[in-house]
C-alpha cells in the first residue's frame, strides 16, 4: 500500500496542472487501486502474443483517441512493472517514439515505474 499512497497524490497533482498522465499496471487488481487507472494492456492496446513477436507495438490506429492521448500525455506511471515481459515496454517505447515522432526512449514522455524490485 505504500507504494500506492505515493502515487495517487502525484496522479492528482499532475492532472491538477490540466497535464495528461497515465496511470497503468500490470495486473487487473493494482490498476483498480490507481486514480484513473488501467491495465497496461487495455492502456498501451498490447497484443496477446508479444514475447513472439520480433518488433513488438501497440494496436493503436492512426485516428483514435488513444493515440491523441498518447501523444499529448506528460507522464506514465507503470505500477507492479517487475511483473511485466520486457516486451511490454518494447510495445509502447516503439509506438510512442513513432507517435511523438521522438527517437527519445519512450518517445521522451517521462515514465515512472513502481513494483518490488529485488
Amino acid at each position: 500500500m505504500g507504494k500506492t499512497f505515493l502515487i495517487n497524490p502525484l496522479l492528482g497533482k499532475v492532472r491538477q496542472r490540466n497535464e495528461i498522465v497515465l496511470a497503468v499496471a500490470s495486473s487487473g487488481i493494482v490498476a483498480t487501486l490507481l486514480t484513473g487507472g488501467r491495465t497496461a494492456h487495455s492502456a498501451f492496446r498490447l497484443p496477446l502474443n508479444l514475447a513472439n513477436m520480433e518488433t513488438p507495438t501497440c494496436n493503436i490506429s492512426r485516428n483514435s483517441g488513444k493515440r491523441k492521448i498518447l501523444k499529448d500525455c506528460k507522464l506514465i506511471v507503470w505500477d507492479e512493472c517487475t511483473m511485466s515481459h520486457k516486451a511490454a515496454f518494447e510495445a509502447p517505447n516503439v509506438t510512442l517514439k513513432d507517435i511523438r515522432r521522438n527517437s527519445n526512449r519512450m518517445g521522451g514522455v517521462t515514465m515512472m515505474l513502481a513494483g518490488d524490485f529485488q
